[in-house]
Parts: C-alpha cells; sequence; structure tokens
C-alpha cells in the first residue's frame, strides 16, 4: 500500500470532474492510469478499459461528449481509506441524439499513488443507463414471475 491519499484530495479530483476542468484533472491522472468503467460497449461506447493519461483524456474530452453533453456527476457518499477512495453518486446528462435527459446511479474505487489516480473503476447501473440511451424499458422477463412466494412459468 502507497501513502493515504488526503481527503482534500479526493474532493478536488471530484471538484474538477464535477465541473469538467481538463487541465485540473489531468493533473490528478498518473501517466499508467488504468480507467475502466464497466457496460456495455455496444450500447455505451464510452465503457471499458482504457490505459494512459492521453487516452483517458481523450476520453473525456472527446469520445464521451459526442454522445453525451451537459454531464455532471455528483457524489452523494465518499469514503477514503488509505490509498484508496469509493463513491457513490448520480451522474445526469443529455443524449445528444435526440435531447433526451438521462441520470443514473455510478460508484467509483479509485486508487491513488502519490496524490495521482492510479486505477480507476466505474460501476454503473447499466441497465437502467441502457434504458435510457435506447429510450424504453427492456424486457428482462425470463418466463417466471414471482408472486409472494410462489413461482409461476
Amino acid at each position: 500500500m502507497s501513502s493515504p491519499v488526503p481527503r482534500a484530495v479526493v474532493e478536488a479530483f471530484y471538484h474538477a470532474l464535477s465541473i469538467r476542468d481538463m487541465d485540473a484533472i489531468a493533473t490528478f491522472l498518473d501517466e499508467d492510469v488504468v480507467w475502466t468503467i464497466s457496460g456495455p460497449v455496444d450500447i455505451l461506447p464510452f465503457c471499458g478499459r482504457r490505459v494512459g493519461k492521453d487516452v483517458v483524456i481523450k476520453l473525456l474530452v472527446r469520445e464521451i461528449p459526442t454522445l453525451l453533453s451537459g454531464r455532471r456527476f455528483v457524489a452523494k457518499t465518499m469514503l477514503v481509506d488509505g490509498d484508496r477512495a469509493a463513491v457513490l453518486g448520480r451522474l445526469t446528462a443529455t443524449k445528444r441524439a435526440g435531447g433526451r435527459a438521462i441520470s443514473y446511479r455510478i460508484a467509483h474505487f479509485i486508487q491513488f499513488r502519490d496524490e495521482k489516480v492510479v486505477d480507476y473503476m466505474s460501476i454503473i447501473d447499466s441497465f437502467d443507463a441502457v434504458e435510457q440511451m435506447l429510450g424504453y424499458s427492456l424486457d428482462a422477463y425470463d418466463g417466471y414471475r414471482v408472486d409472494g412466494d410462489i413461482v409461476t412459468v
């Protein structure tokens, strides 16, 4: 384990992320940062694994904005322990195609080294996000319904 990250550093990183200050965000990223966003890349192409500061900045500056505008992340709960932080929050944005507002929950798990982000894992409520991006509810019916304690087919 590397040295503990001060809570103020984590808060400053999230402030830069929430206002999309790319110059400030860049100062928090390690050159070899691993940035992972869970989710179906066929529908949410910003999901997946990116490695390297320049690649992550490209994702944030060019790739995500082609799909979403007015992105805003609000951290609801933050836990800082040693060199790691866990954050639960909500992302809101507008889908560029069609102008539909979207909003879904996200959990972040981040590791810092020398006050720089070295590993960033974002776990999104991908089912909710996909439904909102597509603009319709997905039928998740698997052939079974549960009514109280009784399973019907």
